[in-house]
């Protein structure tokens, strides 16, 4: 849920952390909608009636997207199988012997067992007959249902009839949308153009769909593309394996293998990196969502020299590409990997999160530079739901500094940065010259010329980029044992607490009776 920070003033200072949220009257604001600038406290209250034009608006705005793609893909598959079945049905006419008789040339059935035949060659022609009624739109939905009971006879199972008749509908409805949205330039249609597209019960599901928090599940979840890495761009991780293995002293032994072998275990919708013989698997506890393969993105074709810009650069500049980096990580993440569909609000979000983009801050050393983003998502982007967003923020750029293989170390730094500086570009571009628009296009302009520094002296500076990357995986770990730490130490006292309780429900004084 993408939400603008509170304008914060020059010391860090979040002036608008005592407003209380505009639509529960009680709790204090913590984000602000990007939308209609009303304050609000969380998901709850974003969630709202009184705030349903901006959430609906987001969310049919994500599903409409994926149901681009739906048409797409899913229509595309559904056809073709209709092809050929009913390609299937017409050849079967044309044959001496019918459906059985082709199948069996076609070595699809034998000729030994001929009930057992006999069933096959009755499930494909039941299935081609359908595909037949559902190409052609003349089937009646008496004969669509009779092939469903069918179908479902022959396959020996208990189908209720609130079952069949949501097949039916699907057999005589279900391939119409995606139809529709094939013979579409879907690309080229607004989001209310494709919303007027449904009709009454697709629109009615929709809405049931967001009112019960299932649209999340429409949407593909985004696959980082920082996380892949070849065989040697593993060695950096373990190498650094060596270094946390004495920073870990007050942690047990197997708790310090698993860390510095694998990427920490987070909460249950983080992410899980592991290197295993030179290749990361990422996961999902919520693995049901679908992950998109990354791509990644292509490095700017026009990097100008570092001695053209600057001839005597700050030893700094590291630590200001780290705050950099985290700023973009930690925003594209938000927005699954999105950098169209709200890109104004994407820049703002890098913007707000990363100083060194956004003002002439100076940064001494990678924890300053890590704190700076993780302090002001905290005042607004953080959901509290999600607190270790910035754990893996602080990953994913020490993924990017690790680059795909030790050969190749600059070249993930490189592609963010190209793709972060094309999206300023972009949204600069889409802005007028003139009032607010224009000082927004000139912090955009600012911005996108601060990656072209940073290109140019990422491409003279790899050594400094894979000691980043090793100070940033030690600096990960770190943080995650006093994370650990932390969570024992709740535990315990947590745990003395019920022990606490228990003991108060006793009687310290009972009277015995005579």
């Amino acid at each position: 849920m993408p939400a603008q920070v509170e304008e914060s003033t020059e010391d860090g200072s979040n002036t608008g952390r005592n407003v209380v949220c505009m639509f529960c009257k009680c709790k204090p604001s913590c984000y602000t909608c990007p939308r209609c600038n009303l304050q609000y406290c969380g998901l709850v209250c974003y969630q709202s009636p009184a705030h349903s034009d901006c959430s609906e608006a987001f969310y049919k705005e994500s599903v409409l997207e994926e149901l681009k793609d739906m048409g797409k893909t899913e229509g595309n598959e559904k056809k073709k199988m209709q092809e050929v079945l009913v390609g299937l049905r017409h050849m079967a006419e044309r044959t001496d012997g019918g459906m059985g008789q082709l199948l069996k040339e076609a070595g699809i059935v034998s000729h030994e067992g001929e009930e057992d035949t006999a069933e096959k060659v009755q499930v494909v022609e039941l299935l081609s007959r359908l595909a037949d009624l559902q190409q052609s739109g003349e089937g009646s939905t008496p004969e669509i249902e009779a092939i469903l009971r069918k179908l479902e006879e022959i396959g020996g199972g208990d189908m209720l009839p609130g079952d069949i008749d949501e097949d039916v509908e699907h057999a005589e409805g279900g391939l119409d949308l995606a139809e529709r949205l094939s013979r579409m330039d879907v690309d080229n249609l607004s989001e209310e153009e494709l919303w007027e597209m449904l009709d009454g019960k697709e629109k009615e599901k929709f809405i049931d769909l967001m009112k019960s928090g299932a649209l999340g599940g429409l949407v593909p979840l985004w696959k980082p593309w920082w996380e892949e890495h070849n065989e040697e761009g593993t060695m950096l991780v373990e190498e650094v394996s060596k270094v946390e293995s004495e920073l870990l002293t007050a942690v047990d032994e197997d708790d310090a293998y698993n860390k510095v072998k694998t990427s920490q275990k987070e909460a249950k919708t983080s992410t899980k990196f592991k290197a295993i013989k030179g290749r990361n698997i990422k996961e999902t506890s919520k693995g049901k969502a679908r992950s998109t393969a990354p791509s990644v993105p292509p490095i700017s074709s026009k990097i100008p020299k570092l001695s053209s810009l600057c001839a005597n650069p700050s030893p700094l500049v590291c630590y200001s590409l780290v705050n950099a980096l985290f700023g973009y990580t930690f925003s594209l993440c938000l927005f699954n990997g999105d950098t169209n569909s709200l890109m104004f609000e994407l820049c703002d979000m890098i913007l707000a999160l990363s100083e060194a983009l956004s003002s002439s801050r100076v940064f001494s050393s990678v924890q300053e530079a890590l704190d700076c983003g993780d302090t002001v998502s905290s005042g607004g982007y953080l959901d509290k739901e999600d607190p270790l967003a910035p754990a893996r923020a602080l990953e994913a750029v020490a993924h990017v500094m690790t680059g795909r293989d030790r050969k190749d170390s600059t070249g993930y730094c490189l592609a963010a940065l190209s793709q972060l500086r094309s999206v300023f570009s972009q949204a600069r571009a889409a802005l007028s010259k003139e009032g607010e628009e224009g000082a927004r296009r000139q912090k955009y302009f600012l911005a996108s010329k601060k990656c072209e520094f940073f290109q140019a002296w990422v491409l003279d500076n790899a050594p400094q980029i894979r000691r980043l990357a090793l100070e940033l995986w030690t600096e990960h770990s770190k943080r995650q044992s006093v994370r650990n730490s932390l969570e024992k130490a709740k535990a315990v006292v947590e745990g003395n607490l019920k022990k606490g309780k228990m003991r108060g429900k006793s009687k310290l004084i009972e009277e015995v009776s005579q």
